[in-house]
């Protein structure tokens, strides 16, 4: 019988009205505040974005000229572009929002770091800006990613608390907060023909369980973030859609300020004791990737012979706790109320951990004492967690990381000159090939010291109704509704 011919990818269409229930509101109206609420993004665009290569791809800068050593970019910048409030987009609003960013009331560590980079700012033109910076910076298309443009005029209007407006794709009409946001088509999107959708509307709920049943009764379209066993069963049934995008690597640290864990071969013993695929299978639904690398494999500090480096060992981490005379040991494993799967990873480490003869007792906070316990050293033994910016390079993640912070003022508390001086080389270093070498170092650093100890990498969940279409996928841990269309 001759082959089916294939079928036609489906057309998108315009117009309707995308329902999206997310759990929790947005904590205040800025286009710069960085958080886990990904409706957000959709009123922004950035400069540059990562494709899933990591490579940068034009957004609102057409082009770019980077200097060889790193201390300069010239960015090309589209023309014609509109904020929602009609008012042309140039080069001043990028040095305005750069500069933004650096008062600490306004933004997140992250952006204010990477911004105080540049020591050089020049608008030539409305359509040119020059950044200079000291120091070598290869990481600066890691700040593009996370950066949104905001209007300068509707920041510094007397509505500021109550409405924000970028060049996106959508515009804020409404928020009403504990209730809902109503975000509208951008008819002078710069994107010709896009968005397709009229407006998205998004729900804000108490609880995951109350967005499953909405989504499954029919009254939402899109859920973020849903509890991984709805994920995993509906992922299975037709009406429904998954999506994922890299975001973070969920891990154990260990306090290296107290006893007993401050002994660096328990720690290697620990690491060798983490069952991942266990963890992964049962705590994560199979929605993670079980490694000893905190680093994505199109990471370029990616090390594929190292990523199974420390496989779950029991006896290879007896054998250890022998060799180094350690016995009769107990200590806590400190977890998150607000994440429900690590409570499951606890279990499991536990399990694990009677086999080799340690006695570890679960302790749940809730999220604000988790915080007090983790970043104040308080805890004795270790802590489950994870670490955000998981596409980024290596030096974005640990400048921006409580669990990796080379200062000392890291969730584990871990400090070493050879762990600093590794940061600062990664971080000014121009040359792909001399950052290669330098990585090798840090993974051999961070698998011995096992301060922090990978358990897998983990992404970002959304479920949507079979009728939505082409939700694309962001590399810093958001999904884009640009493209998006009902049928």
């Amino acid at each position: 019988a001759p082959a089916a011919a294939a079928k036609p990818a489906a057309q998108p269409k315009s117009g309707g009205t995308l329902r999206v229930g997310q759990v929790g509101d947005i904590a205040r109206l800025d286009g710069q505040l960085v958080n886990a609420v990904d409706t957000t993004w959709m009123a922004f665009d950035r400069l540059t974005a990562y494709d899933e290569k990591l490579q940068p791809k034009p957004m609102l800068a057409e082009s770019w000229d980077v200097s060889s050593d790193f201390k300069q970019i010239k960015l090309n910048l589209r023309k014609g572009v509109q904020f929602h409030t009609g008012r042309e987009f140039t080069s001043e609003d990028v040095k305005w929002n750069i500069l933004h960013v650096r008062d600490t009331k306004v933004a997140a560590g992250a952006l204010i770091l990477q911004s105080n980079w540049f020591t050089g700012i020049e608008t030539p033109d409305k359509n040119t800006i020059i950044l200079k910076t000291e120091q070598p910076r290869p990481a600066v298309f890691d700040f593009f990613e996370f950066f949104n443009i905001i209007d300068p005029v509707t920041a510094e209007g007397p509505d500021a608390a109550t409405k924000y407006a970028g060049t996106g794709p959508f515009a804020l009409a409404e928020w009403v907060q504990g209730d809902h946001l109503r975000y509208v088509k951008h008819k002078n999107y710069w994107q010709s023909g896009k968005p397709y959708l009229d407006e998205i509307v998004v729900t804000i709920l108490r609880d995951s369980q109350a967005a499953i049943a909405q989504l499954e009764a029919g009254a939402l379209d899109v859920i973020l973030a849903p509890p991984i066993p709805d994920f995993v069963r509906l992922k299975a049934d037709q009406k429904y859609r998954t999506l994922t995008v890299p975001s973070n690597t969920q891990v154990i640290g260990a306090n290296t300020t107290l006893p007993p864990t401050d002994n660096k071969v328990l720690r290697q013993a620990l690491n060798l004791a983490i069952d991942r695929k266990r963890m992964v299978d049962n705590a994560f639904g199979g929605t993670g990737v079980p490694q000893s690398l905190l680093w994505l494999d199109t990471s370029e500090a990616f090390e594929p012979a190292k990523k199974d480096a420390t496989a779950y060992d029991p006896e290879k981490a007896k054998s250890l706790l022998a060799k180094a005379n350690l016995s009769n040991l107990e200590f806590d494993i400190v977890s998150n109320t607000a994440t429900p799967e690590y409570a499951g990873v606890s279990q499991i480490f536990q399990f694990d951990l009677q086999k080799i003869g340690i006695k570890a007792n679960i302790k749940p906070y809730d999220p604000a004492a988790y915080l007090d316990q983790i970043n104040n050293h308080k805890y004795t033994g270790t802590y489950v967690g994870s670490t955000a910016y998981a596409s980024m390079l290596p030096s974005t993640r640990i400048a921006n990381s409580r669990h990796l912070d080379p200062s000392g003022n890291s969730n584990t508390g871990y400090k070493s000159d050879a762990y600093s001086d590794l940061y600062q080389k990664l971080s000014t270093e121009p040359d792909a090939a001399k950052r290669k070498q330098l990585y090798g170092a840090l993974n051999d650093l961070l698998l011995d010291e096992s301060a922090v100890m990978p358990i897998c990498m983990s992404s970002g969940r959304m479920l949507t109704s079979a009728k939505v279409h082409d939700v694309t996928l962001s590399q810093h841990g958001a999904f884009l509704y640009n493209d998006a269309w009902l049928d």
